[in-house]
């Protein structure tokens, strides 16, 4: 009897795993994750006041909105080709907004996409959070 090589094995379907660690890192709640926010969306969304303590608030408060509408408004099937949930749209104060995920092997580099995207152990996701203009 022989033996199969690895490259005649079928290929095993990740897109839930890879799915599901998104939909974490989206919410917050995945250790092996951060968000960023642009900085012409943070400039908007800490406005133009004087004291900077104002600006501070102004900007955690609209980065809460922000992740909380991302979280709750449904991605469309457009944007999700390969159903990964990794980019989306919303409107946000008459702004149009982009979100995407990208994977890095965990190394602590962010030099290379991960080889197992699946794996929240042996990835780390970035969650970007842009103006559509940011793009």
């Amino acid at each position: 009897m022989s033996q199969l090589s690895q490259s005649t094995l079928p290929a095993v379907d990740h897109t839930a795993e890879v799915a599901r660690l998104n939909d974490a890192a989206r919410a917050g709640s995945l250790s092996t994750s951060r968000t960023v926010f642009t900085r012409a969306l943070a400039d908007i969304l800490a406005g133009d006041a004087d004291d900077p303590g104002a600006r501070q608030l102004n900007l955690m408060l609209g980065q809460r909105a922000i992740r909380k509408l991302i979280n709750e408004t449904s991605i469309e099937p457009g944007n999700d080709p390969h159903g990964e949930r990794d980019f989306g749209v919303v409107e946000f104060q008459g702004h149009k907004i982009f979100w995407k995920v990208d994977v890095y092997a965990n190394d602590g580099t962010f030099l290379w996409g991960s080889e197992t995207p699946w794996d929240a152990e042996q990835s780390f996701r970035i969650v970007t959070i842009m103006l559509a203009s940011d793009w």
